[in-house]
């Protein structure tokens, strides 16, 4: 497979995301890498979302806001509706198309333009779980959904930030990173196969965090494929547990 047709690949599967920096280098200085280490970090990241009841009392969320998409040369709305387990609806409306995708367990669906909806198999579908999981990070970390690792310290915009390594049976590998003083997660990056024995990183950066009732979220989403910045997401609210019908996550 050629760089272009590595790079299309990558796009297109953040594309799927939210959307869906500079790194620095990797050292150990100052991580603790003994379970007892990971436990504590863990445990910082569930107090800054509020506590062990915040996190497990979110069970659904509806947010919008907007969208600048520069691969596409477009911007438009975003809209995303989550809710436990395992549901994730998100519709783009962009000023020359439109897209919805679902995820709805184990299954994924994408429309174009409104109806009809195609089934998301592949990396279309591991896009989706994707953004499920990152979205509900606080809450696997809280879980144990993933085996972690320490990776180490590192600076992000100048700030250090403690870096864990998560990985599930089913993937993608992850990168979260987690600033040392608010102990907000400020980054996360997904590895994916793009063949030949290589895999391409997809990242999201989080910023402008603010309250909403008694847990927190980024209201700012930068998202990168291969250290190239394709678009930015500027949320205007987020509403937490509110009724969402279980059609919406139905094609």
């Amino acid at each position: 497979m050629g760089y272009n047709e590595s790079m299309n690949r990558a796009a297109y599967i953040l594309v799927v995301l939210f959307v869906i920096s500079g790194f620095a280098g990797l050292s150990g200085a100052g991580a603790d890498r003994s379970p007892g280490g990971v436990r504590s970090l863990v445990a910082k990241v569930v107090a800054a979302y509020g506590g062990k009841d915040a996190v497990e009392g979110m069970k659904s969320v509806y947010a919008a806001g907007s969208i600048e998409a520069f691969m596409r040369r477009d911007h438009g709305t975003y809209e995303l509706c989550f809710m436990r387990p395992r549901k994730l609806r998100v519709e783009t409306r962009y000023q020359r198309s439109s897209e919805t995708r679902i995820l709805n367990g184990d299954s994924g669906y994408r429309g174009m333009d409104g109806p009809p909806f195609a089934r998301a198999k592949g990396d279309s579908l591991l896009a989706m779980v994707y953004q499920y999981k990152h979205f509900d990070l606080p809450y696997g970390l809280l879980k144990g959904l993933y085996s972690v690792s320490v990776k180490g310290r590192e600076e992000l915009d100048g700030n250090p930030v403690e870096v864990l390594h998560l990985t599930d049976s089913e993937g993608p590998p992850m990168d979260v990173y987690i600033d040392t003083h608010t102990f907000f997660i400020v980054k996360v990056t997904g590895y994916f196969d793009v063949g030949g024995g290589r895999s391409t990183a997809l990242s999201a950066l989080f910023s402008d965090f603010r309250k909403v009732g008694d847990t927190v979220f980024p209201f700012r989403i930068t998202n990168y494929a291969g250290g190239y910045r394709i678009a930015i997401t500027k949320m205007r609210v987020y509403k937490l547990n509110p009724a969402i019908p279980g059609s919406l996550f139905q094609p």
